[in-house]
C-alpha cells in the first residue's frame, strides 16, 4: 500500500537532511573504506596463494615419492607379488614405510593391502577381520578414477586406538596397470598439516580455512556450514579464496574479529561512524514526529489489515490509504471465493485418499467413526447392505493408444458418472474412486434381503450401458455383502481376487466369487505339457501348435487367476531358456529376441485368449527363423560339397550347371543362385578362373604343347581355351609363356598323320 499522507509528511523533513548525509558519506566513508578494503584483500590474496602452494607441494611430493617407490623399489614389488607370508619382504616393506614417515612428518600412517592373500601390513591390523579401514578401501575400489586425495575422514588403526583425522591417498600396485596386486595407502594427519600451515600466519589475527569437496574444514578452524558473521571468538570475515588445481580443496582467508582488532582497524572510520550516528538520530526524530501525525489513519488501516486475509494485497495501490480500504474489501471477497473452490478440490482428494486407506486397512476406524465419515460425505447408508466392486477398463493398452490424455479423462468421467446415475435410479448409495488409471473401486449400499443381487444388477446394467454407448468395455469383480466395516474390507479384497480371474473367464462381464470355483484337477498337468512343448519349439516341430493349444486349454479348464498364470508363464519361459541354452550361438540369438518379446508381453496381455494369440504369433516367428537357419546350414554344407567337386573335376569338359544339378539333385537355377551367394561370383566365372589358374601353372612348370594343356584343363577346342585365357590374363597362352619363361621355342604336338603341327 502506498502511504500517501505519511510520505507527504516524511518528505517535508528529509531533503536537507539527506544532502548533509551525502556530503559526509562522500568525504569520509568512500575514501577510507576503499583504501582499507583493498589493502586487506591484497594481503589475504597473498596468504591464500601461499597456503595453496605449501599444501599442494607437500602432498604432491608425497604422491611423487609413493609412485616412485611403486615403480622402482624392488622391496615394494616383492611384497605385493607374494601370495603368502614372507618375513624378509615384510621387513623391507616396513623399512620403506619408515623412510617415508621420516622424510614426510605430516604422514600419520601407512599400510599395504595385498589382494593375493588379503594381507594388510603396516599401521593397521594384519587380519582382514580386524581391519577397520575396509569400508574405505571398498569405497575407493568402487569409486571412479581421478581423485588423488580423499576428503577428511576418521582413521582408527586398531580397535583400542583413538581415531585420527586424516586425508588419504591410495595408489594401485602396479601403478597405472589394469591388473592390480594391491593398494599402497598413505594417511596424512590433518593435525600435522594444520601445524605446518599454521606457521605461515598468526591465528589470532588471520583466518584460514581449507575446505574439502564435502565442505569439511581440514584445518579445524571452524565447522563447515557456520556463518562468517556468527560472532564469538572464532568469527571472522573471508576476504579471499582459491581452489587448488591439484587437490580440488578451497582455501579461504580473512580476518578474525578478536582482541579488539576490528575496532583497531575501524579507527579509520571514526568520522564515518560519527556521521552515521548523527544521521540515524536525525532519521529517528523525523520518523517519530511523522508517525505521531500519521497515527489516526494508521489505526484505521491496521484495523482493516487485522481482518484482511492478505494485508499486502493492495501494496501497489497508488491512490492512498482510502483506496486501500476499498481494494482490501474486494480482495477479501475474491479470496473467499477462491478458498471455497480450493476447499471443494481438497475435499475430493481427501475422499479418494480416505476411501483407499480405509478399505485397504491402513486406517483404523470404529463403526461409529466409519458411519460419521460416510455422513460427512453425504452418504446415507443406515439400514443398507454394502457390496464392493472393482471395475477395470478392458484392453487398457489399446484404450490408451487410441485416445489422447484429454479424451481418456472424458471417457473415464463418463464411466464414473454412469455408475453414479445408475445407482441413483435404483435408490442405492454409491462411493466410487479411481484406484489406478484403469480401475474404478466402488461400494454400493442397497436395502432389502437380496441386496447383493440388487447391487450386481445395478452394475450389470451399467456395464451394458457402457458397452452400447461408448467405445470400450469394462469387467467388474464383485465382493460379498457386508454390514460392518471389516466385512466391507473383506468384500473389497474378494472383488480384487475375483477380478484376477478375468484373464481366464473373459472380459466384458461381472465376475462373482461363485464364478471362480476351480475344478478338482491334476495340478501338474500343464507342467507336463510344458516339458513336451519346449523341445518341440526348440526343434521347430509342427506339433508345437497342438501342444500350446493343449497348454492354454489346461490353464483355462483349471480356472487359474492372473497371478498364477503369470507364474506358470514364467516357469515356461525359464524351462524353454534351459532348452535353448545348450544350442549353438545362432539358436541362442534367436531365443534372445523371442525372450525379449515374451518379457514385453508379460505386462501387456489382458485375457488368456489374447495371451494365447500373442504367444502363437511369437513362437510362429521363432520356429520360422529356426527353419530358415536350418535351411541355411544345409545349403552351406551342400555348397561345400559342390565346390569341392569342382576343385577336383574342373578338367572335365562336360562340367556345367546341368551336370552338377543332375549329380547333386538340385535345381539348376537354385544351384546358380546358391553358388553366387556362397562364392560371390557365378558358376561359369569360377570354373573358368580355376581352369586358367591350372593352365598358367602348367605353362610355367611344363613344356607341354598348348593343345595338350588346353585338353587337360577341360577345353577340347584350343581356340576356346585361347580366347578364355586371353580374356582372363590379357595375353595369349603362347605370349604368357614367352613373357614369364623368356623362351621363344615351343614344342609342337604330333598330329595323327605324323606331321608336326604348330599351335600358338
Amino acid at each position: 500500500m502506498t502511504k500517501t499522507w505519511f510520505r507527504r509528511l516524511l518528505l517535508s523533513y528529509l531533503p536537507v537532511f539527506f544532502i548533509v548525509i551525502t556530503i559526509l558519506f562522500i568525504l569520509f566513508f568512500q575514501t577510507l573504506n576503499e583504501l582499507t578494503r583493498r589493502e586487506a584483500m591484497k594481503a589475504n590474496d597473498f596468504l591464500a596463494q601461499q597456503v595453496v602452494r605449501l599444501t599442494d607441494n607437500a602432498l604432491r611430493s608425497i604422491e611423487y615419492r609413493v609412485v616412485r617407490e611403486i615403480l622402482a623399489n624392488e622391496d615394494v614389488q616383492r611384497f605385493f607379488s607374494r601370495t603368502s607370508m614372507d618375513v624378509l619382504a615384510n621387513i623391507r616393506a616396513q623399512a620403506v614405510m619408515d623412510d617415508l614417515k621420516f622424510n614426510y612428518p605430516v604422514i600419520d600412517s601407512i599400510y599395504f593391502v595385498r589382494f593375493s592373500d588379503g594381507f594388510i601390513f603396516g599401521d593397521a591390523p594384519r587380519s582382514a577381520e580386524e581391519f577397520g579401514d575396509a569400508p574405505f578401501i571398498r569405497a575407493y575400489a568402487a569409486a571412479p578414477a581421478g581423485t588423488k586425495w580423499s576428503d577428511a575422514r576418521k582413521f582408527q588403526a586398531f580397535a583400542d586406538s583413538d581415531p585420527v583425522d586424516v586425508v588419504t591417498m591410495v595408489k594401485s600396485v602396479p601403478y597405472n596397470r589394469s591388473e592390480r596386486q594391491g593398494y599402497f595407502v598413505v594417511n596424512v594427519s590433518l593435525a600435522k598439516l594444520k601445524e605446518t600451515v599454521g606457521q605461515m600466519y598468526n591465528p589470532d589475527i588471520s583466518l584460514v580455512k581449507m575446505l574439502d569437496r564435502q565442505g569439511n574444514d581440514l584445518l579445524g578452524a571452524q565447522p563447515a556450514g557456520r556463518t562468517e558473521e556468527s560472532g564469538g571468538a572464532g568469527s571472522g570475515t573471508v576476504l579471499s579464496s582459491y581452489v587448488s588445481p591439484y587437490t580440488g580443496w578451497e582455501i579461504a582467508s580473512g580476518l578474525h574479529d578478536r582482541n579488539g582488532l576490528k575496532w583497531t582497524l575501524s579507527f579509520y572510520y571514526t568520522w564515518v561512524v560519527f556521521a552515521l550516528i548523527v544521521a540515524m538520530l536525525g532519521i529517528i526524530w523525523v520518523v517519530l514526529v511523522t508517525k505521531r501525525n500519521y497515527k489516526p489513519i494508521r489505526q484505521l488501516v491496521s484495523l482493516i489489515e487485522t481482518y484482511s486475509a492478505k494485508p499486502d494485497h493492495a501494496a501497489g495501490d497508488k491512490n492512498g490509504e482510502f483506496s486501500f480500504i476499498r481494494s482490501t474489501l474486494e480482495s477479501l471477497m475474491n479470496e473467499s471465493r477462491l478458498f471455497q473452490k480450493r476447499y471443494r478440490e481438497r475435499l475430493i482428494m481427501q475422499r479418494r485418499y480416505h476411501f483407499h486407506q480405509v478399505l485397504e486397512g491402513n486406517e483404523q476406524l470404529s463403526e461409529l467413526e466409519w458411519m460419521a465419515e460416510l455422513s460427512q460425505f453425504h452418504l446415507r447408508v443406515e439400514g443398507k447392505t454394502a457390496t464392493a466392486f472393482i471395475v477395470e477398463i478392458d484392453d487398457y493398452d489399446g484404450f490408451a493408444g487410441t485416445y489422447g490424455e484429454r479424451d481418456r479423462s472424458l471417457l473415464k468421467f463418463i464411466l464414473y458418472s454412469a455408475v453414479h446415475e445408475t445407482a441413483k435410479l435404483h435408490g442405492a448409495a454409491v462411493w466410487a474412486e479411481w484406484s489406478t488409471d484403469r480401475r474404478l473401486s466402488l461400494i454400493l449400499w442397497t436395502a432389502g434381503p437380496d441386496s447383493a443381487q440388487q447391487s450386481a444388477a445395478i452394475l450389470e446394467e451399467c456395464r451394458r450401458w457402457i458397452g452400447r454407448h461408448v467405445s470400450f468395455t469394462i469387467t467388474a469383480g464383485q465382493g460379498g455383502p457386508a454390514t460392518t466395516l471389516e466385512e466391507t474390507r473383506l468384500s473389497y479384497q474378494t472383488a480384487g481376487q475375483c477380478l484376477q480371474f478375468k484373464a481366464v473367464l473373459g472380459a466384458n462381464r461381472l465376475i462373482a466369487a461363485k464364478d471362480t470355483v476351480r475344478p478338482q484337477k491334476e495340478p501338474q498337468e500343464w507342467f507336463k505339457t510344458i516339458y513336451l512343448l519346449s523341445p518341440s519349439l526348440r526343434m521347430a516341430d509342427p506339433e508345437w501348435r497342438a501342444h500350446i493349444d493343449l497348454f492354454f486349454r489346461q490353464i483355462r479348464e483349471a480356472v487359474l487367476p492372473r497371478r498364477e498364470i503369470e507364474n506358470v508363464m514364467q516357469f515356461f519361459v525359464q524351462h524353454l531358456d534351459g532348452e535353448v541354452s545348450e544350442q549353438s550361438k545362432d539358436y541362442r540369438a534367436i531365443w534372445s529376441d523371442i525372450r525379449r518379446e515374451l518379457q514385453q508381453l508379460a505386462g501387456r496381455w489382458d485375457t488368456l485368449d489374447g495371451l494365447q494369440r500373442e504367444c502363437v504369433r511369437i513362437f510362429d516367428a521363432m520356429t520360422g527363423r529356426i527353419q530358415e537357419l536350418r535351411e541355411s546350414h544345409r545349403s552351406r554344407a551342400l555348397m561345400l560339397q559342390i565346390r569341392d567337386y569342382i576343385e577336383r573335376h574342373f578338367a572335365n569338359p562336360e562340367l556345367s550347371l546341368d551336370y552338377l544339378s543332375g549329380k547333386f539333385q538340385v535345381n539348376p537355377k537354385y544351384l546358380s543362385k546358391m553358388f553366387k551367394d556362397e562364392t560371390g561370383e557365378n558358376f561359369v566365372d569360377f570354373l573358368i578362373g580355376r581352369r586358367i589358374e591350372q593352365a598358367k601353372k602348367m605353362l610355367l612348370e611344363t613344356e607341354k604343347p598348348m593343345q595338350t594343356i588346353s585338353s587337360e584343363v577341360g577345353y577340347y577346342n584350343y581356340n576356346s581355351f585361347n580366347r578364355a585365357f586371353k580374356n582372363v590374363v590379357g595375353v595369349s597362352p603362347r605370349d604368357y609363356r614367352k613373357q614369364m619363361c623368356g623362351t621363344n621355342k615351343e614344342v609342337a604336338p604330333v598330329g595323327e598323320n605324323g606331321v608336326a603341327a604348330e599351335y600358338g
